[in-house]
């Protein structure tokens, strides 16, 4: 009756007597002590009460489709189309691997994979799973934390030979740096030096990946702050040079974003907490 706005409309529908739902709806006000029908000039209309519990009702019928699809699911091989986004370069590295032996375990399933330099917002874009490296521009997601990346001061030995260290966080202003645009937004390019705020010198290379900034370190054109699991051997090869390693800057934060729905399909869900059992508990960038 809600969604037909008539009596005899609900009973057509419901292919009833008129007489039956009129009887059904007296009997269901009676017991609830209220009114949850009334007339107006296009018809039959939801009190307030009638309202909250048509609301209250669709969402019991919600629960009862989930959990029909949920044990439909249980009763059937993995299978269907997953579409993941995830962040190029350092991302591809850390994420590819993962996604691998999840197409091996479930062969039925198929799998979508765009790496991207962008964020990705999945109420806004046709993907069931997006991993990103650093901030969740959308607040209002369903987000998991996978882990954090421990970040550190770099450069080439090289570099560091020619130019000489820092000695504080904010000698680094007077160096040549490799920023990222996402640290520049961050502030971690700027420092404070007896009061006063001072930014590392305007670089000549800004880039939007890790990865890119880890190379150009490696070419001697300047510090970077990176991933330390990302630097860790190149350290150990003498090919760079941590600095200032008392100097805390924020782990990055690993989350992967997925759309709010009540209903979240099985094989999305298993990935997710396949990505947040591989992941997670590794040592990542200690």
């Amino acid at each position: 009756m809600a969604n037909q706005e008539s009596i005899r409309r609900a009973s057509a529908a419901l292919r009833i007597p008129n007489a039956t739902v009129s009887r059904k709806l007296r009997s269901l006000e009676q017991d609830l002590g209220t009114a949850l029908l009334k007339r107006n000039v296009r018809g039959m209309v939801l009190t307030e009460a009638g309202t909250a519990l048509y609301e209250h009702c669709e969402r019991i019928m919600g629960e009862v489709r989930d959990v029909s699809l949920t044990l439909s699911e249980m009763q059937s091989e993995l299978s269907g189309l997953i579409r993941v986004s995830l962040p190029f370069g350092f991302g591809t590295d850390w994420v590819a691997g993962v996604l691998a032996e999840f197409a091996a375990k479930y062969p039925l399933v198929e799998l979508y994979v765009q790496a991207t330099h962008k964020w990705v917002d999945v109420s806004r874009e046709s993907f069931d799973l997006a991993i990103s490296v650093g901030r969740v521009y959308n607040e209002n997601l369903p987000a998991a934390r996978l882990g954090e990346l421990a970040r550190g001061v770099y450069a080439s030995t090289e570099f560091c030979r020619v130019h000489g260290e820092p000695k504080t966080p904010s000698d680094l202003a007077h160096f040549t740096c490799i920023p990222t645009e996402s640290q520049i937004d961050d502030g971690f390019w700027t420092f404070k030096s007896n009061g006063k705020a001072a930014t590392a010198l305007p670089a000549r290379i800004t880039v939007t990946d890790v990865v890119i900034a880890r190379h150009m370190a490696l070419a001697g054109l300047g510090f970077a702050i990176l991933p330390v699991s990302i630097c860790n051997q190149l350290c150990a090869d003498g090919k760079l040079v941590r600095v200032l390693p008392d100097y805390k800057i924020p782990p990055l934060m690993v989350m992967a974003t997925y759309p709010e729905r009540r209903y979240m399909p099985r094989r999305v869900r298993l990935l997710l907490d396949f990505i947040t059992e591989h992941i997670s508990h590794r040592e990542v960038g200690r």
